[in-house]
């Protein structure tokens, strides 16, 4: 661990919490492979709602994709929640959308640094990602609902040692630079992440982070690419609707609402 860096704490973590009762138990590794990986691995032995994994780094932290998610020690938030939704599936396919509304809302109450929302799972600062999130899941055969879902979340605190590598250094950034870091930042931000999600879980059916989501969208009006399959399709980004679908308009004027996939901003040309 690099120097002048502190460790997680369970107490700090619980200190933070502003409600008693909160379900959220915790595990702490120095590293790992997979905070998602680790926490399935319990899920299917019947692991309880409300665990968390919180690794200090991960040498094979992915994204969407199976994309590689840089995970250096003493800067990042890493870690996974183990879910059992009671809620039918098209409720549940909301986890994504309110971790989101959740992690951009602690950023700014703990950092006061303003985030954006990257349809569908990406957070921004600055113009810049700062955090992924990524949600397994598993179904249950007998009534057709999720048996759990591990919602694994990703967030670069602070600029790690000697930057971030060549491949994502003018997409990725920290939120905070390592000057303005204060010790206790991430103890601070987990609480708040997991305390603003919960709110929003136990209320997915009503959808009640929708607003935030809505307003915290960058796409609205900006130019986008389309990734589908190995097709790349231009288009302009419109709102998020009540279903959390993007609506877009292709340069042909053709119009259709996303429910899932990848889309990246495209910079502006010159004039």
């Amino acid at each position: 661990m690099p120097a002048n860096t502190e460790s997680y704490s369970e107490n700090e973590i619980l200190a933070h919490f502003s409600q008693n009762g909160l379900p959220f138990h915790f595990e702490f590794h120095a590293t790992l492979a997979s905070t998602n990986d680790a926490l399935t691995a319990q899920a299917v032995q019947n692991e309880t709602e409300g665990k968390v994994i919180i690794a200090e780094t991960q040498h094979a932290g992915r994204g969407r994709l199976d994309r590689q998610f840089f995970s250096p020690p003493g800067s990042g938030i890493y870690m996974s929640l183990l879910l059992r939704p009671q809620v039918p599936l098209q409720a549940a396919q909301m986890i994504t959308p309110a971790t989101a509304v959740a992690v951009a809302e602690a950023i700014e109450k703990i950092t006061y640094k303003q985030a954006k929302i990257k349809w569908v799972n990406d957070i921004f600062c600055d113009g810049k990602k700062v955090c992924g999130i990524l949600t397994e899941t598993a179904l249950d055969p007998d009534n057709g609902r999720l048996a759990y879902a591990v919602v694994g979340i990703g967030i670069n605190v602070k600029e790690p040692e000697g930057g971030f590598p060549e491949e994502i250094h003018a997409t990725a950034s920290a939120i905070l630079s390592q000057e303005e870091y204060r010790p206790g930042t991430r103890n601070a931000l987990v609480a708040a992440v997991l305390e603003d999600f919960w709110r929003y879980y136990q209320e997915l059916e009503e959808k009640t982070f929708l607003p935030a989501y809505k307003a915290r969208s960058m796409l609205l009006g900006q130019r986008i690419q389309v990734i589908e399959n190995t097709q790349t399709r231009e288009a302009i980004g419109g709102e998020i609707d009540d279903d959390c679908r993007l609506n877009v308009t292709f340069e042909d004027g053709s119009a259709a609402r996303l429910n899932a996939g990848e889309v990246r901003i495209k910079p502006l040309s010159p004039n």
